[in-house]
């Protein structure tokens, strides 16, 4: 956890560099997409869909299985679109809103989300961590909302919220995969015990 805390502080002072001085390759640049960062962000999402994977197997009744599962496609459909820039294409070719255009997605996801918090708190095992992820989930995308004022304008101050922003969305990965982790330790136990 050390390491990805470090990897994540490195990636907001490379983010807060590239901001400053620009590079040609954007490489840095925590709005970009297919970049380092995008890169790293998709790749904890794709890990932590796994993790949500292992618990679809370790879980028992088949419901509670289905719910892991479902939450298992769901991030790795996240990642997708954090590596692949799917929201924006979309947004681009339709010229509506992402955030409209998830609305749906987002209304399973919550639905999704809830199960999935019910069940951390039943094993006793990652409800703080889930929780402290969906909050740094939340205000990131509140974040991303006020970036952009009337009519699409970046607002003043667009650089720094936009550097808190897109580390809010890796520490709500890593938090997410942490809680995850717990519940899995924690079905372990009570399949050994």
């Amino acid at each position: 956890m050390v390491a990805i805390g470090t990897i994540i502080v490195l990636l907001g002072v490379l983010g807060i560099l590239e901001v400053e001085f620009g590079s040609p390759f954007r490489i840095f640049d925590l709005n970009g997409e297919q970049n380092v960062p995008a890169a790293f962000t998709a790749a904890v999402w794709t890990c932590v869909s796994v993790v949500a994977l292992l618990l679809g197997r370790a879980e028992q009744p088949v419901p509670v299985a289905r719910v892991w599962q479902a939450l298992s496609v769901f991030l790795l459909f996240v990642a997708a679109d954090e590596f692949g820039e799917i929201h924006e294409r979309l947004e681009r070719i339709t010229g509506i809103d992402w955030q409209i255009l998830y609305a749906p997605l987002g209304l399973v996801a919550a639905g999704l989300w809830i199960l999935v918090g019910r069940r951390l708190r039943g094993l006793r095992a990652g409800f703080g961590l889930f929780i402290g992820g969906t909050v740094c989930a939340v205000v990131s995308q509140v974040l991303e909302e006020i970036e952009y004022g009337a009519n699409d304008q970046r607002v003043s101050g667009y650089d720094a919220l936009v550097v808190v922003e897109e580390l809010l969305e890796m520490a709500t990965a890593v938090l997410i995969g942490l809680a995850l982790l717990a519940a899995l330790r924690a079905l372990c136990r009570q399949t050994q015990a």
